[in-house]
Parts: structure tokens; sequence; C-alpha cells
């Protein structure tokens, strides 16, 4: 959070700036790997809604501080744009989570890596469909490796894991998460311009937090949290505070600065650090066919930064 504010007030011509978004979206997908990994074990424990619920209650205190600090800007926020905000929060840090958290009950973490690298194709559609984005040779070539990686990696299958219905399953719920987080980087650009990225995720947060808070707790209460064992807390606290704020943060600044096309192109680093981890943590074997996708998906990074915006 701290590099997320400190980014924000550096001047336009300093050369680090120039690299510090590029910098900042590949932390980000490097971090969102990790969350595929850790959101995959806790989910043998959890649902879908239980460990939404409690990541985004670690981040919402996460966020608390800034909230006071940023309270009468919130104020200031038109109320049109405040309920585009809160949708926008809903929609990606709400129904994004619950979506992609079923999704990796169903199919592996590898896979659900490996399928997120699929949402730059998905955010330049959008970009040029909304006029947000210009299309180049370069984005465009970029984003066809990158679809081709995903088809190559995904259609393999893991050799631990028969290649079943319900992996299928999962996959296409991934793909369902992906459209929800491609039309955020999209769709969120003009508001990060008008209020700053940090500001508006801040309040999207808090937002898509409180909203569904006492509809969860009214149908769930709060027993079952004692339930909870201390592996799948520690990992819901990495999840929502490094996974939350400072991931979705430091992505949101990226955007403001490179675009949701070139920022969002960052993701395909995410099946390098899932699929290592899914291999380490969770005994997860790759095919050739895996490792061929993945090598095509990263190479799409290079090829989608040739031209600048």
């Amino acid at each position: 959070m701290t590099v997320a504010a400190w980014t924000l007030g550096m001047k336009d011509n300093s050369e680090l700036h120039t690299v510090l978004p590029h910098i900042s979206a590949g932390f980000a997908a490097c971090v969102a790997g990790s969350s595929v990994v850790c959101t995959a074990i806790v989910m043998q424990s959890l649902n879908p809604i239980e460990a939404t619920f409690l990541r985004y209650a670690v981040a919402f205190i996460c966020i608390l501080p800034f909230c006071w600090l940023y309270w009468k800007r919130f104020i200031k926020i038109s109320p049109k744009d405040f309920f585009a905000i809160l949708f926008l929060g809903l929609m990606f840090f709400f129904t994004f989570p619950l979506t992609f958290n079923k999704a990796l009950q169903l199919t592996t973490a590898a896979h659900g890596a490996l399928i997120l690298a699929v949402l730059p194709s998905l955010s330049l559609l959008f970009g040029v469909f909304f006029r947000v984005e210009k299309l180049n040779y370069y984005k465009l070539i970029g984003c066809i490796i990158a679809v081709a990686g995903v088809a190559i990696g995904v259609s393999s299958g893991l050799t631990k894991t028969a290649y079943s219905t319900k992996i299928i399953f999962g996959d296409i719920i991934m793909f369902l998460a992906i459209i929800q987080g491609a039309a955020f980087t999209v769709i969120s650009k003009k508001y990060f311009e008008r209020y700053g990225s940090w500001l508006v995720c801040i309040l999207a947060i808090a937002l898509a937090f409180l909203v569904p808070a006492p509809v969860i707790l009214s149908a769930y209460g709060l027993s079952w949290v004692l339930g909870v064992g201390q592996n799948e807390l520690l990992l819901l606290l990495f999840l929502g505070s490094l996974g939350v704020p400072v991931q979705f943060g430091l992505f949101a600044w990226s955007i403001s600065k490179l675009g949701p096309s070139r920022a969002s192109m960052y993701i395909v680093l995410t099946p390098l650090s899932g699929t290592a981890l899914a291999i380490i943590i969770l005994g997860e074997t790759v095919t050739v066919n895996f490792l061929i996708g993945l090598f095509f998906v990263t190479y799409a990074i290079y090829i989608a930064n040739q031209l600048n915006e």
C-alpha cells in the first residue's frame, strides 16, 4: 500500500516513474498467482461465500485508515459516479471473487492461473468497443499469442488429474470470472483518471464488503468462523492484505498509467508464479503442452509492449 501511495506522488518526467507502472503490474500479477494457489487451498474447507467474506473482511480492516484519510474526498464524488464505483466494486471485489473461488473448487490451481492469462485479450476487445483503447498490430498479435498459449496449455490438462467434466466446468466458471475482470479494467479507467486509482480502489473495496455483509451475516451468522482452521486463517490474512489492497491497488495504478490492455498483459505472469507454487505446494504436475502454453503467454508480454500507447 505504501508503494502505491508513494508512486502516486511521483513526477511524470521521472525515468523511474516510466518504469514503475510496469513493475507494479508485474508484481501484482505475481501476487495474483500466489493468491490462486492460496485460494485453492482455502476452498478445500470453506465455501465460496465464506472465503470471500473473510478475505474482504481482512481487506476492509486494512483499508480503514485510508477510508478515514480520504472521507472528505469521498463525499465530493458525484452521486452518479458514486453508484458507478459501487457497481464496479460489487462486480470486481464481490462477484468476481465468488466465481473465482467456485472455479477453484472444481479446476486445478495451475489451470486457474493459466486461464487468467486470457484477461488481456478480453480487456483489449472491451477497450476497443468502449473506445478507450487504440488497437495496433503489436497489441493484437500479443493477445492472439496469449489466447493460443492458454488454449494449448488448458487443452492438455494436468497429468495428476483426469480431465473430467468437473474440471471443464471449473474452467468455464473461471472464464466467466475473467470477463468481469476485463470489464473492470476498462470501465474503471475513467474513474481512476477522474479521482485517482488508489482512492477509487479503496472506496470500491469498502463498498464491496459493507453492502453484502449484512445479507451474508444474516444468512450465515458468525459461529462458523470459529471452525476455520489456523492455516486457513493465515492464508486468508495473506489474501485479504497483500492479495487485495496491495495487489489491486498497484494493478489499478498501472491501468491508469499504461492503459487497460497493456497493464493487463502482465496478468500472463500469473501462471508463472501460480504454476510454480502449485507444483511446490499442491504437488501438481504439468504436461509439456502446459509448459508450451506458458511460454506463449509469457512471450505475449514482450510483443504487446513493443509500441507505446
